[in-house]
């Protein structure tokens, strides 16, 4: 691909439209810049980045500097700083779209049961792989994230899971490229991580649970939807505030 700078234009692919589009008089999603999405980047990344920096020093996952600029910030390379921006921008912008061409969605309970039943699933994960550090927290972590909405009964969820499904395949294929460039090439599942090559971010297959969807880890899944669930949960709060 492009080298050096390989990463950073995943980065920036994946920000662009949703930025422009910003702009549209009649989405105006530009007037929720600050404070929304700003607060709501800053309160995501004050759990993300000290975890990023924690399992990158552990090798938990690590980063390909074939694929870097070369530019570091406290340890993390700066397109991974990036990631933490552009990736919760394009979703946050997303689910203000939800919110607007879909407004009555929320009298549906069904966010609800989704919730309910993933908190199930994700904690069964998380404590029958107890020492698998990346599959544990990821899941553990988004489960109770989850709770706390279903206990709160946060009237948005159900926009959030329609959200989280019009994303679901560019996060497959953004992911897919850091994971492994090409990554259509590998099966749809595949549970033999060691043959996916030429990657942007290594995971040590130890650490998660050894199933990929091409080549992203499966583990991704709970892990991007507590990233943007509490992008979502910091977005909602501010414009709570911003309306009493």
């Amino acid at each position: 691909m492009a080298g050096n700078y390989t990463y950073l234009l995943v980065d920036l692919g994946c920000i662009l439209v949703p930025f422009i589009a910003s702009f549209h008089p009649k989405l105006s999603f530009y007037k929720k810049f600050y404070p929304h999405v700003i607060l709501a980047l800053l309160g995501m990344m004050l759990l993300f980045i000290p975890w990023d920096i924690a399992f990158t020093k552990a090798g938990v996952w690590s980063f390909n500097e074939t694929y870097l600029t070369g530019h570091r910030f406290l340890d993390l390379p700066l397109e991974e700083w990036f990631f933490f921006i552009c990736i919760p921008f394009a979703c946050l912008f997303t689910y203000a779209c939800v919110r607007l061409f879909f407004p009555s969605i929320n009298q549906l309970r069904v966010g609800w049961y989704l919730a309910l039943g993933l908190v199930v699933l994700f904690l069964i994960v998380a404590f029958t792989h107890i020492n698998q550090a990346y599959t544990f927290s990821a899941h553990f972590l988004c489960a109770l994230l989850l709770i706390y909405h279903v206990y709160k009964r946060s009237a948005w969820l159900t926009s959030f899971f329609l959200m989280y499904a019009f994303v679901f395949p560019a996060f497959i294929a953004s992911n897919g490229i850091l994971t492994g460039l090409e990554f259509w090439q590998y099966n749809f599942i595949l549970t033999d991580p060691t043959v996916v090559t030429d990657q942007i971010v290594w995971y040590n297959n130890e650490e998660n649970l050894g199933i990929r969807i091409f080549s992203v880890p499966i583990d991704d899944i709970s892990y991007g939807m507590l990233m943007l669930l509490m992008n979502v949960s910091v977005y909602e709060w501010v414009s709570r505030r911003q309306t009493t």
